[in-house]
């Protein structure tokens, strides 16, 4: 089988700062993968390079493959980088909705790359998008919301309704980054939980960015945490110990609320909190 992403020797520089370093990873079709670790660790730089949203470096850059298909390769991305993408659902930390825009525009959005430009240009959306959308939306649980303003909603009801477009989008992979970052615990619950379902039933492959351990280990099978642009662990999310994340994260990671086997067995959120890694 195919891997879903490869990753192969990728490396990006900025200025004098190295972001990612000599850095390979393949996720497997179907899989929920968590990326964690520090601010600055370089987790969000690989989700950007995976989704060709950034280009690695020119020289000895390394390259990136989504569904078997080059995205990019030191630093020169796929001219063909733009149908790529309509594969590629990405869900920002700051939700990248049109404010002006009822909820139900928001999410037909999803629908620009399998549509002539000419429609799109346009807005000219058919009843079968519409009802996609439609759909889209009653999976997040915000259908009766459909005609309201995107501006009018909250942080957590935003973040489903980009969800529910890379819904309508059709895309085989979702990227996420650091959904839940500016969430209440409730909403942030409901996100990962959307995202979960959307893995188990649809069969998508999911990869999230998180500082939220403990909802890394609860939603995702394998936890991939870099540390200073490498790599530091890649295995079953379940795996992770106290003594590996006080490595990770240093005086980040709070240790007066840490997970227990008991926790773990009873399926509960587990109590681990990340303190000020933003």
């Amino acid at each position: 089988m195919n891997a879903a992403i490869h990753v192969d020797r990728l490396n990006k520089t900025f200025a004098r700062k190295t972001a990612l370093i000599d850095l390979a990873l393949s996720i497997q079709p179907g899989e929920m993968v968590a990326l964690i670790g520090a601010s600055g660790s370089g987790k969000s730089t690989l989700l950007r390079h995976m989704a060709g949203l950034a280009r690695c470096d020119k020289h000895n850059g390394g390259s990136v493959q989504v569904l078997g298909r080059e995205v990019q390769s030191c630093g020169r991305l796929n001219r063909n980088v733009r149908q790529l993408r309509s594969d590629i659902g990405y869900i920002f930390q700051q939700f990248n909705l049109v404010n002006r825009l009822s909820v139900l525009d928001n999410v037909l959005l999803g629908c620009l790359g399998r549509m002539p430009s000419w429609r799109g240009n346009l807005s000219l959306f058919n009843a079968e998008e519409k009802r996609r959308a439609m759909e889209s939306l009653d999976r997040v649980g915000l259908a009766d919301l459909a005609a309201q303003r995107a501006s009018t909603l909250s942080g957590g009801q935003q973040q489903r309704v980009a969800i529910a477009r890379t819904l309508t989008q059709r895309a085989e992979i979702i990227l996420a980054d650091e959904p839940i970052a500016s969430l209440d615990p409730e909403s942030a619950r409901k996100v990962m939980e959307i995202l979960a379902d959307i893995n188990r039933r649809d069969g998508k492959t999911v990869v999230v960015t998180l500082h939220q351990v403990d909802y890394a280990v609860r939603y995702c099978q394998r936890a991939v945490a870099l540390k200073a642009g490498r790599i530091h662990f890649d295995g079953a999310a379940e795996t992770l110990s106290t003594e590996f994340l006080n490595d990770l994260y240093g005086a980040d990671l709070d240790t007066r609320l840490l997970f227990s086997d008991k926790a773990r067995s009873a399926d509960k959120p587990v109590k681990l909190v990340l303190a000020a890694v933003r």
